[in-house]
């Protein structure tokens, strides 16, 4: 009798340890919910065509968002690797920048519901490793690929495709131009190349909060746009005329810009759990 109630004992504090996952989110219109997925600690912002003084902060957000929408959920990158959880900056310095994590990805969308397996799609706004570090959690999702970008993505180092490559046997769907994801206009992955061959941004238009364009890595700080400067690399490349077609459409729009990037975005955003919509 003993025996059978230590048993009984330990069973319970197993399923105590083990926590519920939250109730996944049923909605009716679209909601928007922005993750922490890291931090740069980065102080060379001549990178991008600024000068120390003209920037307000040279470290850099690392978002996430998820889109849950009546036919699916769409997660739009995946961030800093969740194994860099605890360590210290000085071990993760990559080309200049200092990788910090605070909280992983996966337990972000636990705490809202969300397992990998209960997400339909995955897009990346491009394959650096800043936005793909937990990519292969999410190769069960169909993934919404720009074939430039994946020709790109696996043309190149091991220690880089490592970050993905278990999107190589992914259940692809190449887009190209402007893609509808749900097919109602209010999901739209829009073609932004130049940082990357098959960079793409974001539309979501919310009920409440309106259109929202997420740029990815099209704009990386907030003085970017107001100052008119870009990274000296891109110039020639298709970035001009990306951010014009994407200030065009913000003004048809009346939609919001989001630099994922931009620390001050970030510190203002309302993060999940809460969400937009």
């Amino acid at each position: 009798m003993k025996a059978i109630f230590c048993a009984l004992l330990l069973m319970t504090g197993v399923a105590a340890a083990q926590p519920r996952l939250a109730p996944a989110p049923v909605v009716d219109t679209v909601r928007l919910y922005v993750l922490d997925c890291g931090t740069l600690i980065y102080n060379r912002p001549e990178s991008y065509g600024l000068a120390r003084e003209e920037v307000a902060d040279t470290n850099m957000s690392v978002p996430c968002f998820l889109v849950v929408h009546p036919k699916g959920i769409l997660l739009f990158d995946t961030g800093l690797s969740d194994r860099l959880v605890g360590r210290p900056v000085y071990e993760n310095v990559r080309g200049g920048y200092g990788q910090l994590k605070l909280n992983t990805l996966r337990g972000q969308l636990a705490d809202i519901g969300v397992t990998p397996e209960r997400i339909t799609y995955l897009a990346l706004s491009h394959s650096h490793y800043d936005h793909v570090g937990n990519a292969n959690d999410y190769a069960g999702s169909t993934w919404l690929a720009r074939k430039a970008e994946k020709d790109f993505m696996f043309a190149g180092s091991p220690r880089d495709v490592a970050d993905y490559a278990a999107l190589a046997n992914a259940r692809t769907q190449f887009v190209s131009g402007d893609h509808d994801v749900f097919g109602d206009g209010s999901v739209i992955l829009k073609s932004t190349p130049g940082h990357t061959p098959g960079h793409q941004s974001l539309y979501v238009k919310l009920a409440h909060a309106g259109g929202v364009v997420i740029t990815g890595d099209l704009y990386h700080y907030p003085e970017e746009r107001t100052l008119n400067r870009m990274p000296p690399r891109e110039l020639k490349t298709g970035t001009p005329a990306s951010r014009a077609a994407i200030e065009t459409f913000l003004q048809g729009s009346h939609s919001q810009l989001w630099i994922g990037h931009s620390t001050a975005f970030f510190r203002d955003a309302r993060k999940s759990p809460a969400w937009y919509d």
